[in-house]
Order: C-alpha cells, then structure tokens, then sequence
C-alpha cells in the first residue's frame, strides 16, 4: 500500500524535516501503508543554491542512518529526497530504505533541471529499481519522469511500482496532471509522485502530488497547496491479472527505426 506527503519542508533545517518524516511514517503505519514517498530534497529544502552543497551528507552519515531508524520502528519504506555527498561529487539523490531500516537502494537524478541544478549537482547515470515491502519499485526524481525513456528503462527492469520524489514548480502545470499519467499509462505501471507544495524563494510549486494507476488514471490526488497526505491500496492501482492492457507501447516499440533521409 502506497502512500506519500505533499509538504514544503524547513529550508536547512535537517531535524524538523526528520520529525515530519517520523511523525508521517507512524501516520502512513497507521492507514496500513507499507512504502511512503516524501518530495524531491526533502531533507533539506530545494530552493537553497549554494548550501545545499554545504548540507550534502553521504548514506553513511546522521541524517541516513536516523530514517533508517525510523524505518525500522515504523515497519515503513521510505524513500525521500536528499543531497548526497560522494568525495567531491554532491548528487540530487533519493534514498530507498525498506521496512527493516536496511538501504535497498539509492538513485541519483539523471536528468539535471535547468541551468542551476547542474550548476549544484553532478549527473547520475544509471536507473534503479529496488525491492520495498516485497515490490520492484523504479526510482525517479521530478525531470527524470517527463522522459520516456526513463520509465520505459525502469519497466524494462521489472518495476511494478515508480516513485517520484519532485520539486516541480510553477508554470509546469502540465507534468503532474498531464506527463505523469502518461508515464503510468504506456507503461501499465503505478506511480507515486510527491511534490513539494507552497513557495520557497523565488519558487512556487504546484502541489498535484497523486498516486496514478497502471491505466493512468488518478486514484488519489492532492490540491495545488497545502500540505496533504495521500494513501491507497495496492490493488487500486495494480493491473488485475487478467486485465487486457491497453496500452502496450513498452511492448511494441521498435527502435531499430530510422528516420527517412
């Protein structure tokens, strides 16, 4: 069972976005919930330039190993957003930790937004899927899902589930209501993305935060602001086994194509 928060965290303010992650995580427990998704740099705060390098820790470092507790005693996944430190690398990286509190993955966005975010961050270069509560489940981060490619790699390696931590802003309207689907569509596959709400900085963002099933119709669905917690069944939004799909692009295309000359 899936579940995530919209919310606009504490900007550099490590141990008040820990206490909203365990207080989310007891609440997430409570519904029956078994994985829950926070936003894109939630640790931190997005909209911080230059400091988030200065905030950046490694998944051997405080921050980790606390959600890593709070996995454990809530017998919740988590996966949330954080910059994480590599030597001299700092990487926009969500952190998959499983019911147990044992790390079940880490993915580093790929897809660097804009003109500041390469500017902060060096450039993942493999996709991920690990296992949570028993589910393949893809990771993603915000841009990541506005490529197709990205889902597609992530179906291909058995993803029954993508999660999206975003920090999507304003004037994108149309990735959660519109891309996101999509992704869930062509892809006969969940997705759960998570998006910050509110402004900070300079920044608006646009909420919408949904748990989107296989046919890439919206069962849960946050607002525009506020913050707002979203859970739902598994079997809401997985593809019944006889389903007949109806989108099966992940199986048809063809990319030995090639553009006439």
């Amino acid at each position: 069972m899936p579940a995530l928060l919209q919310c606009l965290p504490v900007a550099a303010d490590k141990t008040a976005n820990l206490a909203t992650l365990r207080r989310t995580a007891f609440l997430a427990s409570q519904c029956g919930a078994d994985v829950l998704v926070m936003p894109e740099l939630f640790l931190t705060g997005y909209n911080l330039g230059d400091r988030l390098a200065g905030l950046a820790e490694p998944l051997d470092g405080p921050s980790v190993a606390a959600a890593r507790a709070i996995a454990r005693e809530t017998r919740t996944a988590l996966v949330f957003g954080l910059p994480e430190r590599d030597g001299y690398d700092v990487y926009n990286t969500s952190v998959a930790i499983d019911r147990d509190g044992s790390l079940a993955g880490r993915y580093r966005k790929i897809q660097l937004f804009g003109d500041i975010e390469p500017t902060i961050f060096t450039p993942g270069d493999r996709t991920e899927v690990v296992t949570l509560a028993g589910l393949k489940v893809g990771l993603a981060i915000c841009y990541d899902i506005e490529f197709p490619e990205i889902a597609r790699s992530l179906k291909r390696a058995g993803a029954e589930l993508i999660c999206v931590p975003t920090a999507n802003m304003t004037p994108f309207i149309d990735v959660p209501t519109t891309l996101v689907r999509a992704r869930a569509l062509e892809n006969g596959v969940p997705v759960v993305y998570a998006n910050l709400a509110g402004a900070e900085g300079d920044l608006a963002y646009t909420g919408l935060s949904g748990i989107i099933g296989f046919d890439g119709r919206d069962i849960a669905r946050a607002g525009a602001s506020g913050e707002v917690f979203l859970a739902c069944r598994t079997e809401a939004i997985r593809a019944p086994a006889a389903h007949p799909m109806l989108s099966t692009q992940h199986r048809d295309l063809k990319l030995d194509a090639r553009a006439a000359r």
